[in-house]
């Protein structure tokens, strides 16, 4: 089942509090009157498992909470910004986001945190500063910017 809810009041932070019925809405979630106008994003999710009510807050600009008491609500869809991604679903090999060799090379594609480059000097040990003390600067008896002897 759906989110589906009713505006009960308007909270003390000035937002809106929903009963609903249903699986609870995601924080972040848009919600909007029923079909019409958007209130706001859900900012949380309180009370008992069996009738829990949703937090609206902040709201969206020009909406008058005491108005929106006793109105249906619901989960605004998601907009799309590209139909592409949905039809493929963001996964298709495309050479222009990993290379000719369809990211399965050394160095192509977006570089991930546990993929280290090898001129780091620091032997890929988390910790171990070389003998450097604290911080990152130059080892003993080397200078920045002069390169290899």
């Amino acid at each position: 089942m759906a989110f589906s809810g009713r505006v009960t009041e308007v909270s003390h932070m000035g937002g809106l509090l929903a009963s609903f019925e249903g699986r609870s809405p995601n924080l972040g979630d848009t919600i909007r009157v029923s079909g019409g106008k958007i209130l706001g994003r859900v900012d949380t999710v309180i009370g008992p498992v069996d009738s829990g009510l949703v937090h609206i807050h902040p709201l969206f600009d020009g909406i008058d909470s005491r108005r929106a008491i006793g109105s249906p609500v619901e989960v605004a869809p998601r907009g799309r910004s590209n139909n592409r991604k949905r039809q493929s679903g963001g996964r298709g090999n495309s050479t222009r986001r990993h290379g000719r060799d369809g990211g399965k090379g050394r160095g192509s594609g977006p570089k991930k945190k546990w993929d280290r480059g090898t001129k780091r000097g620091g032997g890929g040990h988390r910790g171990h500063n070389k003998g450097r003390g604290r911080g990152s600067g130059p080892k003993r008896g080397q200078s920045r910017g002069r390169g290899r002897r």
